[in-house]
Formats: C-alpha cells, sequence, structure tokens
C-alpha cells in the first residue's frame, strides 16, 4: 500500500490517526531528539498528492521470464538436454490509484477487455502425500 508519513502541527496531537514520534535533530553539530506528530497517509502510486478516494487494484502484468524446457535430445550421460528460452509469464501486482488514475488504467485496458474472455479459475495445488488407506483387517474366526 502506497502510505507516506504526514507531520502535522502539535494542535492535532489528539485527532484520530495521529501518532507521536521521537526524532533527532542536528543543531550546531549536536543531536537533539524532539517530538513530532504526524499520520500515516495512504496516496496514489501515479499521483503522490491525490490521498482521497484511493483503491488498492490488482493487475496481471505479462512479463518475459527464462524458462528451462527438454529439447528432445540427450547427453553423452543419458540425461535429457536442459536449454532455457524466453516465456510470457502473468505477475500479479498491486498498484494504489486515485480516481483520476484509475479512470486512466481503465480506458486504457478497455480496447483489451472488450475482446478478452472470462479467465478459468486456477484449482488450488494439493500439498503433502495422499492419505493412506487403512489396511483391510479380516474378521477374526471364533
Amino acid at each position: 500500500m502506497a502510505v507516506r508519513f504526514v507531520q502535522v502541527p502539535e494542535t492535532q496531537k489528539d485527532e484520530e490517526g495521529v501518532q507521536e514520534t521521537v526524532t533527532p535533530v542536528v543543531v550546531n553539530g549536536q543531536t537533539v531528539e524532539t517530538q513530532i506528530y504526524g499520520r500515516t497517509v495512504i496516496h496514489c502510486d501515479i499521483e503522490p498528492d491525490v490521498t482521497e478516494d484511493v483503491h488498492s487494484v490488482e493487475i496481471v502484468v505479462p512479463v518475459w521470464a527464462d524458462e528451462e524446457y527438454e529439447t528432445g535430445e540427450q547427453n553423452e550421460d543419458g540425461s535429457n538436454t536442459i536449454a532455457v528460452r524466453q516465456a510470457l509469464k502473468p505477475e500479479r501486482r498491486i498498484v494504489d490509484l486515485g480516481p483520476d488514475s484509475l479512470k486512466a488504467l481503465q480506458e486504457a485496458l478497455q480496447p483489451f477487455a472488450v475482446v478478452s474472455r472470462p479467465a478459468e479459475e486456477s484449482t488450488p495445488k494439493k500439498r503433502g502425500r495422499p492419505a493412506k488407506k487403512a489396511a483391510q483387517t479380516p474378521p477374526s474366526a471364533s
């Protein structure tokens, strides 16, 4: 989340969200600690001065990445030959946007959104090994 600390006057120290912090100040070569007050403000990543109506937006960015693959050939030791190629991979990212930046993103994506189709939900990968089946024990002969 795009957050920055904004200093406020001491008169606002009792307002909601205002925090006190101690900061060192160098005066004539001597370090003096002074108290300041401020609050954290969420801001737009594109326009840092925008702090109202900011939304975190998840985007998927296509990026080129190295990918290993088997060439179909074998090495002298009989192992499969591995090579590297460029592959397009989706990278999930988060960006904090104010109203104007969000509108610009939506407008830029519009031509692609119109011709796109819904993505299939990925199925979560199972972790660990499958459970062992309980051993069948024959009924005891009495």
